[in-house]
């Protein structure tokens, strides 16, 4: 079973976050919630409280295959966060799945390590660092997993566990969400 952690911060795009964890929860993934505020309580962009299920600071990633990093008004200070850039930077380079949506890949591309890369994020939200920027709901570039925005959080959690668990995984899940 494929283990994943769901990075979670204040000003989140609730959408982008909990579909994740709710559609890769029904593939049999199992998904940890992480907070980077230093509590477990995250108050979402709709202003929408949900709790995370732990905290970034108590984490060990290594034992992780992938990290998702939502998107939402609240991915500027998610960047700002000590740890949360470097974690993306350790888990492309170690060859795990990365997965972001929405203005986290525009955020995470900053430190160029997106670079030729072929990604897709928010319009307005892909600053300069190489990227391959591209209009499609989700891409996947090798270990990159890249969404849109807030409409295509199904499509960007389907191309999660196509990633993760393979087509069969992924087409039973399109359908029994009836997408």
């Amino acid at each position: 079973m494929s283990k994943i952690a769901v990075l979670c911060n204040d000003g989140v795009e609730e959408i982008e976050c909990l579909t994740v964890v709710d559609f890769c929860r029904r593939a049999g993934i199992h998904v940890i919630t992480v907070s980077v505020t230093g509590k477990r309580q995250i108050k979402g962009a709709h202003n929408i409280v949900f709790h995370a299920e732990e905290v970034f600071a108590d984490m060990n990633f290594d034992e992780f295959d992938g990290i998702v990093y939502p998107g939402g008004p609240g991915t500027a200070s998610l960047g700002e966060k000590p740890g949360v850039k470097e974690l993306a930077r350790k888990f492309l380079a170690e060859g795990k799945m990365l997965a972001a949506i929405c203005a986290a890949p525009g955020m995470i591309s900053e430190t160029g390590i997106l670079k030729e890369k072929h990604a897709t994020g928010y319009p307005g939200c892909n600053p300069q660092g190489g990227a391959i920027w591209s209009d499609k709901k989700a891409v996947t570039d090798g270990n990159l997993v890249t969404g849109k925005g807030p409409g295509a959080a199904n499509e960007f959690a389907i191309a999660i566990i196509r990633y993760l668990e393979g087509d069969v995984k992924a087409d039973q899940i399109r359908t029994s969400t009836m997408m």
